[in-house]
């Protein structure tokens, strides 16, 4: 099953590949079949022109040697473009730190509807700290195009005190992973959602 599936994308690239390549070959054919005037030759719109049209047969080039390569070698084209999809689907799906805020919103909103004696312990604390972390505007976000970090700074950005701009006692790349308080990936903020598990269920009390 596996192998005829492989079959099956490997015919559908080659089919779409084989497409493409005649829509590129009219295409260049009608722009070779272009004639410029008299008045024209020799200015900068036939090398404008020229230009262009160098640059359409270097693409098509391109595209004919990639088809040729992946006819050759079907399996190892069809890992890359896994690899390419799957990176342009968890760049697509990589959270923001306006997600991130509507989120942590979404969780205190749900929080607050149940009886303090009913939260959870771990959901009502973890709360409570991101909120007093963004009354002191310490909370950043920074993302590697896949996957999305909040972590904390030692001072709002609004501070000019010497600590806060003194490069010598900024955060360090070694510890920086003990000041990330969530990971985000794939729409969906981690540790908050973990955090979250049983909110309205304290265990104390059973």
């Amino acid at each position: 099953m596996a192998f005829r599936g492989a079959r099956f994308a490997s015919s559908f690239i080659r089919n779409n590949l084989d497409a493409f390549k005649q829509r590129q070959t009219a295409l260049q054919n009608r722009i070779d079949s272009i004639q410029f005037p008299e008045k024209y030759k020799g200015t900068i719109w036939e090398k404008w022109a020229m230009y262009w049209r160098n640059l359409i047969r270097d693409y098509k080039e391109m595209v004919i040697d990639t088809g040729k390569t992946m006819r050759e070698r079907p399996v190892r084209s069809g890992i890359y473009l896994t690899l390419l999809g799957t990176t342009y689907y968890c760049c697509s799906t990589n959270p923001d730190e306006a997600d991130f805020v509507n989120r942590f919103r979404q969780c205190a909103n749900e929080l607050q509807l149940v009886h303090p004696s009913c939260q959870n312990p771990t959901a009502s604390h973890h709360i409570q700290f991101l909120q007093r972390c963004y009354n002191e505007g310490i909370v950043r976000r920074i993302t590697l195009g896949v996957v999305s970090f909040i972590w904390l700074d030692n001072f709002d950005r609004g501070v000019a005190i010497y600590k806060a701009i003194c490069p010598y006692l900024q955060p360090r790349y070694m510890t920086f992973h003990e000041r990330v308080v969530d990971v985000g990936f794939n729409n969906e903020w981690w540790l908050l959602r973990k955090k979250m598990v049983d909110y309205d269920i304290n265990e104390e009390n059973l």
